[in-house]
């Protein structure tokens, strides 16, 4: 089977709008900035953190049955990560292998403590729409 000229302008153009629809999904990924953290535990909405390219601290996350063990997240340049957990409590540890977020759509979770922290949307979420 051999490809005619029309197959390969097909291909190329597909090609073409996908490149395309990369390239403006990072750039405008790159103008917004993420302001607020938000941290769930089994299911449950435990904090929201704010924060700007110059905050600099550790949040203590609470969590197990009676609250009796805490996570640490490091919030730094506008990016955030979870300081590595007890092997007892999360074996792989893979919720601090993540390393630093920054981007609305990276998140980290950790699944045996059911500890997720992912951004919110800056714009409030009650507004559908605004006309003028």
């Amino acid at each position: 089977m051999k490809l005619t000229f029309w197959d390969k302008f097909f291909i190329a153009v597909v090609l073409l709008i996908s490149l395309g629809g990369f390239v403006l999904n990072l750039s405008l990924d790159a103008v917004t900035k993420q302001q607020y953290i938000t941290v769930h535990v089994d299911n449950d909405f435990v904090m929201e953190i704010s924060f700007d390219e110059e905050t600099e601290k550790k949040v203590e996350i609470p969590f197990g049955e009676n609250d009796e063990h805490e996570a640490i997240l490091e919030v730094s340049q506008g990016r955030v990560r979870m300081l590595p957990i007890s092997e007892d409590l999360c074996p792989r540890g893979i919720c601090s292998h993540t390393g630093w977020i920054e981007r609305s759509y990276q998140s980290i979770v950790c699944v045996p403590n059911r500890i997720i922290v992912s951004f919110r949307k800056t714009e409030p979420e009650d507004v559908d729409g605004v006309t003028y």
